[in-house]
């Protein structure tokens, strides 16, 4: 085995000091919560866990937004998302949606209207703590979560879920299969809440056979509707485009527009750090003080 020569462990050392340093300093200063809040599931009561992370460096009622995951349960992207939007002074509930209900399966294991009553949960009991804002409380996920934040903005919806008259104040949606709304019973879109909501999503995603269809979403609102509504559009990004896994391809029913086949999984690092940034700026602008 060849020797290495001590100025390279030297440099290498430092290079990895920096790094962990710079990684340091790019972290905020939070309070970290474990919580919990009970749902009804298949007839007994669930008690769903959730992760609360809020800024130190921050005074007064702040905002916050509710966190869901995909089919596969909680992961790192909830982390990765959470901490930009604390750094920005928002505060976050990320929902473990399948750990309380005692799933462990993935995708399928969850209908996106079965978890309704988790985002009420979540918002309850955000807006039932100190130091948050309840009238500053937002929504974000991707995939089977971003189905359910598209759906909770219907005024029809959040009524049955918050309250009459009650909504989130903005909502992002990640990759959330735009061929099914207005096409499949129990995915209207249509009478939204008085509210911003933004969807992200990539011109190689398979479930959707490129952005086309969440384009159409867009262009098939009335005006009224259509005005709350903003889509960005990632040239080159697949499904799943903000993951950190290497890539892969499997076979999913929901695929091509819901005819099934191949889904292909491609990480694209500047697709994600754009739609980390863009989270970011959509919710602080639409959750700021009145």
């Amino acid at each position: 085995m060849p020797k290495i020569p001590a100025a390279l462990w030297i440099a290498f050392a430092l290079l990895l000091g920096a790094t962990a340093a710079r990684a340091w300093d790019e972290t905020p200063l939070l309070r970290v919560e474990y919580l919990a809040f009970p749902v009804e599931w298949q007839g007994k009561t669930a008690m769903l866990g959730a992760r609360f992370q809020a800024p130190l460096n921050v005074s007064g009622k702040i905002p916050a937004v509710i966190l869901l995951h995909n089919g596969y349960g909680v992961n790192y992207r909830g982390v990765y998302y959470a901490a930009a939007l604390n750094k920005a002074g928002i505060a976050t509930l990320e929902v473990d949606q399948y750990g309380g209900r005692g799933i462990t399966g993935g995708r399928g294991a969850l209908t996106p209207l079965q978890g309704f009553s988790d985002v009420g949960g979540a918002w309850r009991l955000l807006a039932g703590r100190a130091e948050i804002d309840p009238a500053r409380i937002g929504l974000t996920d991707m995939s089977l979560g971003g189905i359910q934040t598209m759906l909770m903005m219907r005024r029809r919806n959040s009524d049955a879920v918050l309250g009459a008259g009650k909504h989130l104040q903005a909502a992002m949606a990640l990759y959330p299969v735009c061929f099914r709304y207005n096409h499949v019973p129990g995915f209207e879109f249509a009478d939204l809440v008085d509210a911003p909501v933004r969807i992200l999503v990539g011109t190689e995603d398979d479930l959707d056979d490129g952005a086309g269809p969440c384009e159409a979403l867009v262009g098939e609102l009335a005006p009224a509707e259509r005005a709350h509504l903003s889509l960005r559009v990632f040239a080159g990004a697949t499904h799943a485009f903000d993951g950190l896994d290497g890539p892969s391809e499997v076979q999913f029913p929901v695929a091509h527009r819901g005819q099934g086949g191949i889904q292909r999984i491609r990480p694209n690092p500047e697709a994600r750090e754009q739609a980390r940034a863009d989270m970011v700026q959509f919710f602080a602008a639409a959750l700021k003080p009145n």
